[in-house]
């Protein structure tokens, strides 16, 4: 066999799951549950109850990057359950 080089420039088409990116405005619900320790059954079971603003783009659920904030903020003071 002859030597053949790539078609793809260097950088190019080696995506990675979990990698850092900062212009996000949404998640998938297998990186909401990962980023929360939850079940991916559990953040589907809040998208479904509709406790969990969501977008479907195709087969994909999608998690506003607010909503996903709103989760992870703790609750204002005086906003204690009695």
């Amino acid at each position: 066999m002859h030597a053949q080089g790539t078609a793809v420039p260097p950088g190019q088409g080696t995506a990675r799951f979990g990698s850092a990116r900062t212009d996000r405005i949404a998640y998938t619900v297998a990186e909401v549950a990962a980023l929360l320790g939850k079940h991916i059954n559990t953040v589907y079971g809040w998208v479904r109850a509709g406790a969990l603003p969501s977008e479907r783009i195709g087969n994909t659920i999608y998690i506003p990057k607010w909503a996903l904030a709103r989760l992870q903020a703790p609750p204002p003071e005086g906003d204690e359950a009695a």
